[in-house]
């Protein structure tokens, strides 16, 4: 169990770093105004958070064998006999909430440090 948790949490991770790196680029680019740096920033967490909460959402519904985790898992051998495959789908789900939950936090401190930088103009 202890493997399918890593490899889905890499799965998750290595998602989330690319959308990151999309947030940071954008934020980059509007870094002449820190105000509307944060806003843009906010937005696009949230954003994140909110496909990573539809993704968690819908995890249960997909077909196991068309997930990444599965792959990785090279098409099922390195499971145990008779494992259920909903309970891989528990997994991703699980971790899409934990990531899910950390991206709103991150909207959310963002959030405040524009209130901040408002409120000091």
């Amino acid at each position: 169990m202890d493997r399918i948790e890593y490899l889905a949490d890499l799965i998750v991770r290595r998602g989330c770093g690319f959308a990151l790196l999309a947030i940071a680029t954008v934020m980059l680019g509007l870094s002449y105004d820190l105000l509307l740096c944060l806003k843009s920033g906010a937005i696009l967490e949230a954003l994140h958070g909110s496909v990573l909460g539809l993704f968690a959402y819908n995890a249960p519904k997909w077909n196991h064998k068309s997930t990444e985790l599965w792959t990785l898992l090279n098409k099922g051998a390195d499971l145990p006999p008779n494992y259920p495959p909903a309970q891989l789908l528990e997994v991703l789900r699980k971790t899409y909430l934990r990531y899910a939950e950390m991206a709103g936090c991150v909207a959310l401190m963002m959030c405040v440090g524009a209130v901040i930088v408002w409120i000091v103009r």
